[in-house]
């Protein structure tokens, strides 16, 4: 089921690494997805207009993490309070073929987030650039209402 004409409901809720999880959302959580991947068909989009690959195909928007029942989101080490409960985060993987070209999109993504907030004159709730090892993603989350705008780095070795 297409949520939108880039992103499915089972690549928002797909989890090879716990696949005994209950990976069904709501309606209201469904509703949620979409309101995230409304942004992300942008940031494709976008990303795609000034990131043009040397074959000049468009590049796929990855996610690694979308919505999470309690007991994938415990499973995962998330927070209990976390955007992924409700629908409201994904997490998008940044390709590249070096530790620093995968860093480069995550800058990059995070810059184009942010300036699609301002053009759209709407806030997101959370924009957070990740890194573990050599692997970076954004964290993004947008809510109905009551976005806050938090904007973090975070590095765990």
């Amino acid at each position: 089921m297409n949520i939108t004409d880039h992103f499915t409901l089972e690549e928002l809720t797909n989890s090879k690494s716990h696949p005994e999880a209950v990976r069904l959302p709501n309606s209201a959580q469904v509703e949620n997805l979409k309101r995230v991947c409304g942004w992300l068909e942008v940031l494709r989009r976008v990303y795609n207009t000034r990131y043009q690959s040397p074959d000049g195909k468009e590049q796929p928007i990855i996610i690694n993490s979308g919505y999470r029942c309690p007991m994938l989101n415990k499973a995962v080490g998330g927070s209990p309070s976390s955007n992924h409960l409700t629908g409201c985060a994904v997490d998008i993987h940044c390709p590249g073929a070096t530790y620093y070209e995968r860093g480069k999109v995550a800058i990059r993504y995070a810059t184009l987030l942010l300036e699609i907030a301002e053009v759209r004159k709407e806030n997101f709730d959370e924009l957070i650039i990740e890194r573990k090892g050599t692997t970076w993603w954004i964290h993004f989350a947008v809510k109905e209402k009551d976005n806050r705008g938090k904007i973090t780095c975070i590095t765990v070795c």
